[in-house]
């Protein structure tokens, strides 16, 4: 008798601990001042994190992703060559001040190569229209591209209006958090090559003599409270409409992980965010339950 009240309590005791433990884990999970964000492990197709996921907002300049899938997957099959030259419209370099852009003139020749590191990279609309052009015809033929993509790829919420994710008369593409690290994966899983692109902290375009930088900052050592050394891309975005968004990617033992934020407040919150998320990913706060229960101070491990 003695020996089963004494089974029943140590199973008790086991409970209480399992329980207390998913729900410190549980209170592990960011508080994010962001609109809508999402946390997917693409190894599992597991989804650990999400706020608003399915709901579509302004995505910026991660339309971009839609913009790098299509021309990869046109190298890939051998519609279009990275030596390819592309000549600069003046329509491709008609776009507002304030947007980032190569530093070219109209009838500039650049490589699709050159055009696609900028794009990607340094987040240039002027390289992305050139390249949406050179492809089909013209940006607007190019979008039609874009959401026909879209739905191949059964990713529900996409409305592109242009190539860049630039706002035109009021209106911006828009994408769901749960779409855009869909989006992601498909590049990721498909083109794994552009990971070598999206993890360069700058590329310089020989035949102009410029220097293009990345807008991740995710990626700069120097930035103590955002910089992740796992981290190897993707793409950031920011208008008025959007705030600052990132979708990210990271690995870590073979565990790889593509987080969304969408509509931060400000051009580091959208990386801290990322940051916050992809370590809660990663389990690097995370106790064992060994630990757990190990512990000499259950309140302190509670209030953390």
């Amino acid at each position: 008798m003695f020996i089963r009240k004494r089974y029943v309590l140590t199973l008790i005791v086991i409970l209480l601990c399992v329980c207390t433990l998913k729900l410190y884990m549980n209170r592990q999970a960011p508080y994010l001042h962001s609109s809508s964000a999402i946390l997917l492990d693409i190894t599992s197709d597991e989804i650990l994190f999400e706020k608003n996921a399915n709901t579509a907002y302004p995505i910026a300049s991660m339309s971009k992703l839609m913009t790098i899938s299509i021309v990869l997957d046109l190298i890939k099959d051998g519609t279009i060559h990275w030596d390819d030259q592309v000549t600069i419209s003046e329509t491709a370099n008609n776009i507002v001040d304030s947007a980032a852009k190569i530093p070219i003139e109209p009838k500039s020749v650049l490589t699709v190569r050159d055009l696609f590191y900028a794009m990607v990279i340094s987040s240039a609309n002027n390289a992305t229209i050139a390249l949406a052009e050179f492809i089909s015809g013209s940006e607007v033929e190019f979008t039609h591209l874009m959401n026909e993509t879209a739905k191949g790829l059964g990713l529900s919420t996409a409305n592109f209006i242009n190539a860049t994710g630039l706002p035109l008369s009021e209106r911006e593409n828009e994408m769901s958090a749960k779409d855009v690290s869909l989006l992601a994966s498909y590049i990721i899983n498909n083109h794994s090559d552009l990971l070598e692109v999206t993890s360069l902290e700058h590329y310089y375009i020989d035949a102009y003599e410029i220097d293009v930088f990345s807008t991740n900052k995710m990626l700069d050592q120097s930035h103590e409270k955002i910089y992740l050394k796992e981290v190897d891309g993707l793409k950031t975005g920011y208008t008025r409409n959007a705030g600052f968004c990132f979708v990210s990617t990271a690995e870590i033992d073979g565990k790889r992980l593509v987080s969304v934020i969408i509509n931060s407040q400000t051009d580091d919150e959208r990386f801290i965010e990322t940051k916050s998320l992809l370590e809660f990913g990663f389990g690097k706060f995370r106790p064992t339950l060994k630990q757990f229960i190990q512990s000499n101070d259950r309140k302190l491990i509670l209030d953390e």
